[in-house]
């Protein structure tokens, strides 16, 4: 498992974006009302959960800091549409896409990688 993947850290990033544009504006949970998780499932590179809230990155296709920005940002997307109520808010549907589409462009990813 990369030394960079840790609960730990996976926290300290989501409470750094959540300081920065867009996810400033979107009223996240503090970092203490989520639980941080890292495994090596294989199947997965990120995961939200509700009841309770769970952010998990798994280290079994992703080991750079940039990928543990990218995938903490697009499961930040998952809850932001968990707490605007969605019923659809594990889906990557239109309005997943429009979110993803302005982290994209704020931060210079490629528009179709997330």
């Amino acid at each position: 498992m990369s030394k960079l993947f840790t609960d730990k850290t996976v926290k300290a990033v989501y409470d750094m974006l959540r300081k920065l544009p867009p996810f400033d504006k979107w009223n996240l949970p503090v970092p203490s009302k989520i639980i941080f998780e890292v495994n090596e499932e294989p199947d997965i590179l990120g995961e939200f959960d509700v009841e309770p809230l769970v952010i998990r990155l798994s280290t079994a296709h992703q080991e750079t800091f940039e990928n543990l920005l990218k995938t903490t940002a697009h499961e930040m997307v998952h809850l932001k549409l968990y707490i605007e109520g969605k019923s659809n808010y594990d889906k990557h549907d239109k309005t997943f896409r429009k979110y993803m589409t302005q982290i994209n462009a704020l931060f210079g990813y490629d528009k179709k990688e997330l």
